[in-house]
């Protein structure tokens, strides 16, 4: 028989105890793998697309006692960053916030909610879903694993998807209570990654920086210059961008906001010239972000409405180019500004959420 969700005297769900670190460590990840295998007939699909653009300008400077004169520069970078894909609902109403702002609540709901797709999976597939409870069947669970896994013979996909399988098993076998399905009624639409979603970016940035600096060969200050550019276009660490991505919409909030998870903006590729003593060298190498931009806009698309704007000037106490060796006082502000949309794709006609 199915038992209903602990509940306090609003209806609402009561966290469970604290879970256990080795039963969640991949369950962010492991979404993809898990709603890519559901198997609901009339999936909700969004479309989540935002551009942001950065003018930032720093100034750096330093006064090392041990080097005659002050080493100084000045830099600025311009960079647009414009990022779509797509995340699918499986239409269903869950009780818990997959994303919710408590860490234990948001790690309870994910080791639920993969618990329930990995025995769901297994079924479909006609293996017998058995939990391991003793330490011998865990520990025969695990030797499972790393044959399998070995048997990948190193090819990175597979390795991952057993991988991140193999964690939302771990989850059942932690909480076997969390396989029984909840009888109070559910609020939250989950929107995953998904296979072959749709996917498209495109980053550019360029940056200058001149100043004047120490070298330790010549034991005098010199002059140098840096110069960086990128426009990439869908650039990939491997993984389809979707599966960076995840949110979740509470259809009880009158203002409809939508939480998502950690914006991800995928590294630009480019060029880095470096100048100094009439010598240029050049190189292409992965070029940087600003980070308190890439920070704003995760803080600003935490908790938002599903399409808007955003502005802001931001404090720069890190170095533009990610080089923070040389030391210093780092100061400037970066100029930012924010597009979003989390617009609903879904085929004319779909049904809507399933209670």
């Amino acid at each position: 028989m199915a038992t209903a969700a602990p509940s306090d005297d609003t209806g609402q769900v009561m966290p469970m105890p604290a879970v256990r670190t080795r039963a969640f460590a991949l369950l962010t990840a492991a979404l993809a793998v898990f709603c890519s295998a559901s198997t609901a007939a009339a999936p909700m699909e969004r479309e989540l697309h935002f551009v942001v653009t950065v003018d930032a300008a720093q100034d750096w400077k330093k006064n090392d006692p041990r080097y005659p004169g002050n080493q100084w520069s000045k830099a600025t970078t311009q960079q647009r960053w414009e990022v779509r894909t797509r995340l699918r609902s499986d239409g269903k109403l869950q009780v818990r916030d997959l994303l919710d702002p408590d860490l234990n609540a948001r790690m309870e709901a994910k080791t639920i909610f993969l618990a329930r797709q990995a025995k769901s999976l297994m079924e479909q597939s006609g293996r017998p879903f058995k939990i391991p409870h003793t330490d011998a069947e865990k520990s025969a669970l695990m030797q499972q694993m790393q044959e399998q896994i070995m048997g990948c013979q190193a090819d990175q996909i597979c390795t991952h998807d057993l991988t991140l399988q193999y964690a939302a098993l771990m989850a059942a076998v932690e909480f076997p209570e969390a396989l029984e399905e909840d009888t109070v009624p559910g609020q939250y639409l989950y929107f995953l990654p998904f296979k072959g979603c749709a996917e498209e970016s495109r980053v550019t940035m360029t940056m200058a920086i001149d100043g004047e600096r120490y070298n330790k060969d010549v034991n005098h200050l010199v002059m140098f210059s840096e110069r960086r550019s990128a426009d990439t276009v869908n650039a990939s660490d491997g993984l389809p961008l979707c599966e960076h991505f995840a949110s979740v919409i509470d259809t009880r909030d009158p203002k409809k906001l939508v939480r998502h998870e950690t914006i991800f903006v995928p590294s630009p590729e480019g060029t880095t010239e470096y100048t100094e003593r009439e010598h240029t060298s050049r190189r292409q190498e992965s070029q940087p972000l600003v980070g308190a931009a890439l920070n704003w806009v995760n803080d600003t698309l935490r908790h938002a409405p599903e399409s808007g704007s955003a502005s802001a000037t931001l404090p720069l106490s890190m170095s533009l180019n990610g080089n923070s060796t040389w030391l210093g006082l780092w100061q400037g502000t970066a100029k930012v500004t924010l597009q979003w949309s989390f617009k609903d794709v879904s085929a004319p006609g779909a049904p809507g959420p399933q209670r």
